[in-house]
């Protein structure tokens, strides 16, 4: 039996006031200690499992210089290796989902079996060395899986996946990440560092100066934060309104036809006070919404049902979560530029009885474009945040600017920088490279 998302408060560390240098965002050293000692050395999410559903289905995972090639295999297991023919280093699947029988080289030929073995070298005799198996199979990538994502890790001596996860089954598994579709994905090649994508999700503060427009159904100021091992955590309520407004304790409209009538209820008719207004929305999303999307929603209490629970997973992953539905995010690196990374979205809903086809993925959109999506592609508010994300980039590479300077509100990216620094450990010679 699922056990529900713990609710209690982590103890809130004590991180100190330095300054974040901002060589970790513009940095090619940095970037490049980041790819050996980072990248090589954590559980990175490759995809989702329900994207590769029978044997012979793939999936390619993009990190940095790297390919990964996910397939199932005939057992039903998940297998991955480096997406790299052994011969001449020839890509063997350009980026997407796909399925195959076996992996050719489009190149000379040479075949692979979807278990990553070598099958076939053309004139394997001209070869005086020969082409033995145990030196030209695809190289293998550890990969397991959870919550209906699979998870992938570049290191030969990599931790078991749930030890690195730590909290986080326990807190998230009520929600059944293996119960949701994919409505719409996409990706958008931005000119900021990754971590700075990163950042601008793992605050409240940023609310009221580029979002001050949703000001009316989210509480911006009272914001539970939790830092744990490796991840965070932070609790928005929605459906009321912030404390900065002068109608806070009120039902406004944007409560009562964004929230009230979302969740099924009659906005006119609904007459209690502010406090009721959440109460309503979780009963009627338990009671009425869940059997019409064939989804049991009594593993989540009703704040889940309404507020937005917000994780970050280590080191590139961040999670809106909002009971029925979700955002996830995967911030990635460019592979030679730290000036540039490649944003990831994917619009979720828990409706497993619906039947909801696949979306196709849309590869680097415009942050233009999310506005003509409104609903399912993020759409104004997404289009705030990555209008900043650029100028963020462009001013952190300035004379002027030393680094972040954070207040407590913004203790989630001084967490991960303690935590960055942990894989990144510097030596003397590393030291200027990456700010120390």
């Amino acid at each position: 039996m699922t056990k529900s998302t713990p609710m209690t408060r982590a103890p809130a560390p004590d991180l100190g006031t330095d300054l974040i240098p901002k060589q970790r965002y513009t940095s090619k050293t940095f970037a490049r200690l980041e790819r050996e000692r980072l990248w090589n050395r954590t559980w990175l999410l490759a995809g989702f499992e329900r994207d590769i559903p029978a044997a012979g289905d793939y999936l390619t995972f993009e990190i940095g210089i790297e390919s990964i090639l996910v397939v199932r295999q005939r057992s039903g297991e998940i297998a991955a290796h480096y997406n790299v023919c052994m011969h001449r280093g020839n890509r063997l699947r350009d980026p997407g989902i796909g399925r195959a029988e076996s992996f050719t080289c489009l190149f000379h030929g040479w075949r692979y079996g979807i278990d990553g073995r070598l099958e076939q070298a053309h004139d394997a005799e001209s070869f005086s060395q020969g082409c033995p198996n145990d030196r030209l199979d695809l190289r293998p990538v550890h990969c397991e899986s959870w919550g209906g994502f699979v998870w992938v890790n570049l290191n030969p001596d990599a931790e078991p996946l749930l030890d690195y996860l730590g909290v986080i089954p326990e807190h998230l598994d009520p929600y059944h990440f293996d119960e949701m579709s994919i409505l719409n994905d996409y990706t958008i090649e931005m000119n900021c560092n990754w971590k700075t994508s990163l950042d601008a999700f793992n605050e409240a503060y940023h609310i009221a100066g580029t979002h001050p427009d949703t000001l009316p159904v989210n509480d911006d100021v009272n914001v539970p934060i939790d830092c744990y091992d490796r991840h965070t955590r932070m609790i928005l309520k929605l459906a009321v309104a912030s404390p900065r407004l002068a109608g806070h304790g009120h039902v406004n409209d944007m409560i009562r036809q964004g929230f009230l009538a979302t969740a099924g209820i009659d906005p006119d008719a609904f007459d209690g006070g502010p406090d009721d207004v959440r109460p309503a929305i979780a009963r009627a999303v338990r009671e009425v919404q869940g059997p019409a999307l064939g989804a049991d929603f009594s593993d989540l209490n009703d704040a889940q049902l309404t507020d937005d629970f917000h994780y970050t997973i280590f080191p590139n992953v961040t999670l809106n979560i909002f009971g029925r539905s979700a955002w996830l995010f995967r911030h990635r690196p460019h592979p030679t530029d730290p000036n540039r990374m490649f944003f990831d979205f994917y619009n979720l809903l828990r409706a497993p009885s619906a039947g909801i086809p696949r979306a196709l993925h849309s590869d680097h959109v415009g942050s233009d474009d999310l506005l003509l999506d409104p609903v399912g592609g993020g759409g104004e508010l997404m289009a705030q945040d990555i209008y900043n994300l650029p100028r963020i980039q462009a001013g952190m590479n300035s004379a002027a600017f030393e680094g972040l300077h954070l207040s407590d509100q913004e203790i989630r990216i001084r967490h991960f920088h303690r935590t960055l620094e942990q894989y990144v450990e510097r030596d003397d010679s590393d030291a200027d490279a990456a700010g120390g």
